[in-house]
């Protein structure tokens, strides 16, 4: 799955005169180095809820003591490796404000690793072993997707679908599994032609349609599915993907209005793009009441773009001073978002305009 969650290219950001005249940020202090330093080589893999080897190059991250210490990334396959430096003492006076590679052996036991990869949250590895071994095998990092791909969701239309027609979507299911999309369609075709109000199978249709590029035709396909079965709340999450990621901001608007009417406190993702649609069609008041419902379901930080949203919508209010706060969280959560470089211009720009109207 890509990055569809992505905040670089789907809002409409301030105007560049706003990130004009930026100072440039200053190199981070390193520690002195102890004479006792040894390195060692963090080895593990990256993967799938489903168990599928994660085939993005995400990025690996190491963190201690709530601070980021290094990261790497993964080869195709999901593998990856992270060396580090560990130390026996590190100064009191040593500063990790950006990352080291270093790490002291009295934190080695508060360090932990995690995936960062836009639209996933990321399990987190808090044992990493002993720290007198020069290679750890940590094991694997699982990534869950933040919108739920529910295979199993519950239909009531599709209860009633003859034998004919779900053995049809059961072979469907085969193929998808094996990423083998057009056979999956083409059984999955068969399964509503066969019985037309086969809610499930409009709804597989259209996630392998999409698989193949096929976007009218899967929008076609998850339309269906909702028709079908009004209550297919699977269904209307993956019209919204596909109205994001098309930049349909009025059609993204209506549908997670309708998924939030349905489950107001299931999922923080639907207020998140509900405020993300109503930003980018100029709606702020609705935008900023669909973010305060989004972060205050979001407990564990999953969504970190949410801290970058909010903050637009404050600056776009000129409350600079909190929009500089929210954006630091952002980058706090997410150092290594693909929009991070974005995200450090808008944060000195706020935090100038925040220090101007002090002034």
């Amino acid at each position: 799955m890509k990055s569809w969650l992505s905040l670089a290219g789907c809002f409409l950001l301030f105007p560049g005169s706003l990130l004009a005249q930026l100072s440039d940020i200053s190199p981070a202090v390193q520690p002195r180095m102890s004479a006792n330093q040894r390195k060692a080589v963090l080895m593990g893999k990256v993967a799938m809820e489903n168990g599928a080897a994660s085939t993005d190059r995400d990025t690996v991250v190491l963190e201690c003591s709530g601070q980021t210490r290094a990261h790497t990334y993964s080869d195709d396959d999901g593998s990856f490796s992270l060396t580090v430096d560990i130390v026996s003492d590190i100064p009191a006076t040593a500063h990790f404000q950006r990352e080291t590679g270093v790490v002291s052996d009295q934190e080695w036991e508060n360090c932990e690793l995690y995936a960062d990869l836009s639209g996933y949250s990321s399990e987190r590895i808090h044992s990493l072993g002993s720290r007198d071994r020069s290679i750890v095998e940590v094991g694997t990092i699982v990534l869950h997707p933040l919108l739920q791909d529910h295979s199993f969701a519950v239909s009531v239309t599709s209860l009633a679908a003859p034998d004919k027609a779900r053995k049809a979507y059961d072979k469907g299911r085969e193929q998808e599994q094996k990423g083998k999309w057009a056979a999956a369609c083409d059984y999955f075709k068969r399964a509503v032609a066969v019985y037309p109000r086969y809610a499930l199978a409009w709804m597989e249709l259209g996630r392998a349609q999409v698989k193949q590029n096929s976007f009218a035709e899967a929008q076609q396909s998850f339309r269906q599915a909702v028709t079908q079965d009004a209550k297919l709340t699977d269904g209307y999450a993956e019209l919204a993907r596909l109205a994001l990621q098309q930049q349909q901001w009025q059609e993204l608007a209506d549908l997670t209005d309708r998924l939030l009417q349905v489950s107001p406190d299931s999922s923080p993702e639907y207020w998140f793009l509900n405020s993300a649609a109503n930003f980018n069609l100029g709606n702020m008041k609705q935008a900023e009441t669909s973010i305060g419902h989004g972060l205050r379901l979001d407990h564990k930080h999953q969504l970190s773009q949410m801290e970058y949203l909010y903050a637009l919508i404050l600056a776009r209010k000129q409350d600079y001073k909190s929009a500089a706060e929210h954006v630091s969280t952002y980058l706090r959560l997410s150092p290594h978002a693909k929009d991070a470089e974005t995200a450090q211009k808008a944060l000195a720009d706020f935090e100038k305009r925040a220090q101007f109207d002090k002034e």
